[in-house]
């Protein structure tokens, strides 16, 4: 009889436990990823700021709205996407390099180099799902060193999940 509820028991407890509800929590991860000559770069907990249009002033430079998601790998390494629109509210989208505004930016610290995106004509920006509270998207494309010093470098695999805020320039 003992041995009898001791397995009863041990049913029970390993149908509890295997019937308990996971907490999914991988949607709320915020990252920037991405591969850059084969080597991986991660960045957790970017910043999201949408900027909103001023056109009460004289300044033609903020008469549109901008976005900038900004992040820090564990080395170091600085990455910034920035997007324009012609109106808020952003949508999901490509947004090209080609369009003033649109790109990236990349500070490696080790070795104190600067990469950007300008002027490049295969790099792109996508906006996969916008909301309230995140953005999440793809990216890819070549980018240059600001000093001229070797040729394009080839981003892979890049991806972005943030909080955004938004705030007037």
């Amino acid at each position: 009889m003992r041995i009898l509820v001791t397995a009863l028991l041990g049913a029970i407890t390993l149908l509890g436990i295997s019937c308990e509800k996971s907490k999914d929590d991988s949607r709320k991860r915020t990252f920037i990823s991405m591969k850059l000559d084969n080597k991986v770069y991660l960045s957790e907990s970017p910043k999201g700021t949408i900027y909103v249009p001023d056109l009460t002033d004289t300044n033609p430079n903020n008469d549109y709205p901008k976005m900038e998601i900004t992040g820090q790998s564990y080395n170091g390494d600085q990455i910034s996407l920035r997007l324009v629109a012609p109106a808020l509210p952003f949508t999901p989208g490509v947004y090209a390099a080609t369009k003033t505004g649109n790109g990236m930016l990349m500070m490696l610290a080790s070795t104190y180099t600067t990469l950007t995106s300008e002027g490049s004509a295969d790099f792109f920006i996508t906006i996969t799902h916008i909301d309230n509270v995140t953005v999440e998207g793809t990216f890819s494309g070549a980018l240059k060193d600001t000093n001229g010093s070797g040729g394009p470098r080839g981003t892979r695999d890049g991806a972005f999940r943030a909080t955004v805020t938004q705030i007037s320039q």
